[in-house]
């Protein structure tokens, strides 16, 4: 006979867990150092609800071009964390995702400093979720890059 694990006793992802308390005490402005990826980029949870999540990062000395250009792979790093985030925050207890492929539009060159990610679900699926995201230059109002990506919806494993 298999065994059958309640919804509650089931592992759960610490990201999508914290992301749910923030959300839910509507938090902002917090430090989301869960994981090196996100420390890296000091990333800052801005705002969040249902629609989507809103992000500051900061981009690290060592991703700078010698014309003073972010490289093109942290600004998707960025991108792809906010999807992350943002799917994450809308699945339930013991289930996760992972990017399927990322496809991301450089639009504007991006200089050093930090950055707002904007990213939203959507569609919510059961094995793959829709998302995408924009970035923008530390006022809000240049839209440096954005993004679409397919996730793949599982339970938590191990």
């Amino acid at each position: 006979m298999a065994d059958v694990i309640e919804p509650t006793l089931r592992r759960d992802n610490p990201d999508r867990a914290l992301l749910h308390e923030l959300l839910s005490a509507q938090a902002s402005n917090v430090t989301l150092d869960m994981n090196p990826a996100l420390t890296s980029l000091r990333a800052t949870l801005l705002a969040g609800s249902a629609e989507g999540l809103s992000l500051r990062f900061t981009a690290p000395d060592h991703s700078v071009q010698g014309n003073g250009v972010v490289s093109g792979g942290t600004l998707a790093s960025m991108l792809d964390l906010a999807m992350a985030l943002a799917l994450l925050a809308r699945l339930p207890h013991g289930r996760t995702c992972a990017t399927i492929s990322l496809t991301v539009d450089m639009i504007e060159p991006g200089y050093v400093g930090d950055f707002i990610a904007d990213a939203r679900v959507k569609r919510l699926g059961g094995r793959v979720s829709f998302v995408e995201a924009d970035l923008y230059d530390a006022t809000g109002t240049r839209r440096v890059a954005s993004a679409t990506a397919p996730f793949a919806v599982f339970d938590v494993r191990g």
